[in-house]
């Protein structure tokens, strides 16, 4: 990967970033009361500092600018604005927005075209987008949520943002049963039956009622097979309701992509995000 330094970071966020697919996973409403954290380069060492919040957008673009951030993140909003003499935990948590996070390293296990957190194929990427079509259709189906925004995270997965006002007040012990209901323990676990039906339908595209036809060890090994595809979730991104998340729109430091938003889930794939190099005309 060529050189992602400063300057070009500093262009970027003061000529090309702009807040729209920021404000499709959040609400402009309460913006001075979000926590974002960031990831800058202080004598040749990156620093994390969180706890900041901004008044305006504009206030939040020239921050980036000006300090020509390596990765931007994105947290929940706060009774009082959050400020660095501050911790979140002595303010009062308002809301976060529901986020699944898929990631393909979570499969390294059962994926033979190579490992690696650098290593993305199109014979591997399907895995990230069979858990975004199940993922998709349970929370509609079986949880009632309606608005669900995918982002690409600008290395190798998804991040599906639920931003039905009625998920941004969840609990963690909410959050964590729909995380565990859509990606079990222990796969071996006995599934609902209607979600049984979803993975067989979406993953097999056949009725479970023409797979019990099949021979016992057939469908024992079909079933084997499948389980092992079902969504892999960062159940602590979903369930942790002060958790930071990659801005969208912003550049993934490790690969120079944007953190896009994704209209499509099943026909995306990570070279369609352009690179930090390519939006700014760099050669």
């Amino acid at each position: 990967m060529r050189e992602l330094t400063r300057e070009l970071l500093t262009e970027f966020y003061s000529r090309k970033f702009n807040f729209e697919p920021l404000f499709k996973v959040i609400s402009p409403r309460k913006f001075a009361n979000r926590e974002f954290g960031f990831v800058m380069e202080e004598n040749g060492e990156d620093r994390f500092i969180r706890n900041i919040s901004f008044s305006t957008p504009r206030e939040l673009r020239n921050y980036m600018a000006e300090n020509g951030v390596k990765a931007a993140y994105i947290g929940a909003i706060y009774e009082l604005p959050p400020t660095p003499g501050t911790s979140i935990t002595k303010l009062k948590w308002i809301g976060r927005e529901l986020v699944f996070d898929i990631d393909l390293t979570d499969y390294d296990d059962i994926r033979t075209c190579g490992t690696g957190k650098d290593h993305v194929c199109h014979k591997c990427w399907p895995l990230v987008v069979d858990a975004a079509m199940i993922i998709e259709e349970v929370l509609r189906e079986d949880f009632g949520l309606e608005k669900i925004v995918w982002v690409f995270s600008g290395r190798r997965g998804y991040h599906a943002w639920v931003i039905d006002e009625v998920a941004k007040y969840f609990e963690e012990e909410t959050r964590d049963a729909i995380a565990s209901y859509l990606s079990p323990d222990n796969p071996d676990e006995l599934i609902p039956i209607s979600y049984q039906r979803k993975i067989i339908r979406l993953l097999l595209k056949k009725d479970l009622t023409l797979l019990i036809r099949q021979d016992k060890k057939v469908i024992k090994k079909i079933w084997s097979e499948l389980l092992k595809r079902l969504p892999r979730i960062d159940k602590k991104v979903t369930m942790d309701t002060v958790r930071l998340l990659r801005m969208p729109g912003t550049v993934h430091p490790a690969t120079g992509k944007i953190a896009v938003i994704v209209e499509d889930p099943q026909s995306f794939y990570p070279d369609d995000a352009p690179t930090i190099w390519e939006v700014l005309g760099v050669s």
